[in-house]
Order: C-alpha cells, then structure tokens, then sequence
C-alpha cells in the first residue's frame, strides 16, 4: 500500500462563490484561486495571523453569508482533495485527518479528484474508467492503492497512474492567482420598495460588500457614483468625491441617505447602481500615544462629506485664496485642507489691506435700495476682468439706522446698487 504525504496544508473550499465575494476573501490569505465557480483558499500562511484556523475560518464564512452564499464548504488539507470531500454540505476535517478520512471514500469519489481546472473536462473518461474499477472489485479509495503502481498502470493504463499520484498527493498543483475586476459594482433591485426608509434599509447589504471588497483589495473609497433606473426610463446619475476616503460602509450610508432624503423621482425607481469609480490604497496611519488627531480628522472629514453631499462641493470646505480682484472669486472652499504658506514682510507691504471686507458674503450679490438715511463710507473702486462682463464696482459701507452694517456697492454698468455682504 502506498504511503500518503504527512505534508499538509489547509485549505478551505467553497463550491459555490461570486467574484465578488472571492475578492473580498484577499482579506484573509492572498493565495485565492476561483475556478469554474468554486474558490479555493490556501490559507496555511495566515493561520498564526489571525489567532488559528477556526477564527479565520468563522471569518470566512461571514463573509460568505454577506454574500448570501449557500453554507457550504470543505475544510481540507490539501486542494487536489478538497472537491472529492464534498459529499454534503459542510466538512470540516482536522489538520492531519484528510488522507485517512480520503480513504474511506466511495471510489466513485476518483472523478473529483485532482487539478480542477482540468477536472471538467477528464469526467466522461474518469467515469468509463471508475466503472471498470467497480467491476473487478474496487469499491473504496483504499483499494485502488492497495494496488501497486505495475499493476495499476497494466490495468488501468496512464490515466490510473496519473490518478494514483493525485490521491497520493505527488503531482504538483499549481492554480492561477485570483485577480479582481476592475471596478467595484453593486446593483440593487428596487421594483418591490416603496418608501424612502426600506430603500435605505435595502442599501445596507450592498454597501457592506462593498466594505469587505475594499478591504480585500486594501484600498479605500475616493470616487463614488450613483446610477439610479426610473421606471420612465430616465436615468438619474450623482457622482462624489469623498472629503475623507473610506472603507466604512456606515459613512458611504450616511453619505447616500443625505442625497436621497433630497431627491424627487419622477416615476417608480426600478435599479439602483452604486460604482465605485476610484480608489486609492489602504494604509494605516501611525497612532499617537498622547493624542487622537487620527480620529479627529476622521470624524472631521466624516461631517464634512455629508454636508458636501447635502450643499454641494463648492459650498463647503476650508478656504484658499485665488487670483481675482473680485471679491466672491478671491476664494474657493476646498478639501482637504491645504498646507498655508504665509507671505514675508516685504510680500505683505504689497498687499493690497482688505480689513474693511466682511467675512460674510452674499453669493450672488443681493439688489438693493440705499436709503437717504443711510450713511455710505467709501473705500475701494473695483474693475472686472476683462474676460468676464465688463464694468466697474464702488464699494461702501452701509450704515443704516438700524446698525447693522452691509457692504454694498455701486455697478458702474449696470447703474444698480448691489448688497455683497455683512459684517454681523
């Protein structure tokens, strides 16, 4: 009788899997092999990495269930093995109890054993030649063998010795490494939802995939695009740039259920899309021992995405002066934030002082009516760009009897009085 290798290594087998759900296992081990949609995890280098195989492998199976999956699996030692075991729906096999547990098999289990990628293709082959074996006695793998190689050969011809080396597990089997697709994908069927809150509800199972997909790719969200189907067959289309990128699932959520709350359909919503467009790789940034500005900035950039969501990207931000002589064009709201590089002494000398500016503008300026009870303080004439429409601005500062002081201005081609900001 031959002898089986003591070498092993734990594998876990899906026979069912999604690609989604094979990427979303890198998280786990980066050997991931799906073939003829099953998915086979060699996870022997990471074991000792998550704490032992019975934790990684409860961690697999969540990630299964995200998926809806059917529960079934095979947890081997070794992958030539592992799809002969599936005669129900979970098996679990100790380190070190394959081989004997491979031996008790009907021989019929001999079709499934071996490269599976070529497994498909040998079956009628492999079946013709089971049968032959059934019928000269051999009904378990262990007598198949009991028989030696001589005799298996002159019996049972080339596929019987290469049969032979499979179940001894001494042909190298080498699978092709998983590579995930290209963009991130979620769609949602929505022809059964008829409100905004089981909408939402509907949304939380496709953004967590998306969660444990990043994290199998270890990246993180920057670019996230939403298709929405109407049953007009209008198509609405929102696209983001996240102020903080993400991996969390929670925030996507709270960044869909701003837009959302907003929003009027036309007709009956039919699909839902959500895209994942851009990303950028996942690093983990080193904590302080004294201090939480990971999570403040995180927290930070967490509100600000939603109130970018809600107002709009241009409305919210931190600000950063650009080159324009008027005064609603001198600055735009950005995120993050950028690094400031203060002027010298002699840069600031020439500088025009804008001290008389309020910090609060009215963007588009506001027409207004000066009252002769008004008091009007000159203070800078402006000239529009050239390129844009012409003219020119008289700035003063209005003082009203009531005293809350505006910042107006007189349009030198319009001939119209403008309010363009306030000092309160």
């Amino acid at each position: 009788m031959h002898s089986l290798p003591q070498n092993k290594k734990r594998v876990l087998y899906f026979p069912k899997t999604l690609s989604s759900f094979t990427e979303s296992c890198l998280s786990l081990t980066p050997k991931v092999y799906a073939i003829k949609e099953s998915l086979y995890l060699d996870i022997d280098p990471t074991i000792t990495l998550f704490g032992g195989e019975e934790i990684l492998f409860l961690k697999a199976t969540q990630l299964a269930s995200s998926f809806d999956l059917p529960n079934q699996f095979v947890f081997t030692d070794r992958c030539e093995w592992a799809k002969a075991f599936h005669t129900q729906p979970e098996v679990f096999l100790p380190a070190g109890k394959s081989r004997d547990t491979l031996l008790l098999l009907d021989i019929s289990r001999l079709e499934f054993i071996g490269d599976p990628q070529t497994l498909e293709d040998e079956a009628p082959s492999r079946r013709d030649l089971i049968r032959f074996m059934k019928r000269v006695g051999i009904k378990k793998l262990s007598d198949f063998i009991a028989l030696s190689r001589t005799a298996i050969g002159l019996r049972f011809g080339q596929m019987g010795v290469i049969l032979l080396d499979w179940v001894l597990g001494e042909r190298e089997l080498i699978l092709p490494c998983f590579i995930p697709e290209e963009t991130i994908t979620e769609k949602l069927e929505t022809d059964e939802i008829t409100s905004l809150e089981s909408l939402l509800q509907c949304l939380r199972p496709p953004l967590d995939r998306i969660k444990v997909r990043l994290q199998g790719r270890s990246q993180m969200v920057k670019t996230l695009q939403l298709k929405f189907y109407l049953e007009s067959r209008n198509k609405i289309e929102k696209k983001w740039s996240l102020s903080e990128p993400t991996q969390e699932s929670e925030t996507l959520f709270y960044l869909l259920k701003e837009f959302l709350t907003e929003i009027i359909w036309d007709s009956p919503l039919q699909g839902l899309e959500i895209i994942i467009t851009d990303t950028i790789p996942y690093v983990r940034g080193q904590l302080s021992l004294f201090e939480n500005k990971e999570d403040v900035f995180s927290n930070l950039a967490e509100y600000l995405t939603k109130l970018r969501a809600k107002f709009g990207e241009a409305q919210v931000g931190f600000p950063v002066l650009q080159e324009s002589y008027l005064p609603e064009r001198s600055w735009q709201a950005v995120w993050p934030p950028q690094e400031v590089i203060f002027p010298t002494l002699m840069e600031n000398e020439k500088h025009y002082s804008t001290s008389h500016r309020p910090l609060f503008l009215f963007i588009p300026p506001k027409i207004c009516y000066p009252l002769a009870s008004w008091k009007l303080i000159s203070t800078e004439n402006l000239m529009t760009e050239w390129w844009t429409e012409k003219g020119g601005r008289r700035y003063f500062i209005a003082l009203p009897p009531q005293g809350n002081r505006l910042w107006v201005y007189w349009d030198l081609e319009e001939k119209v009085w403008y309010a363009h900001g306030t000092f309160d």
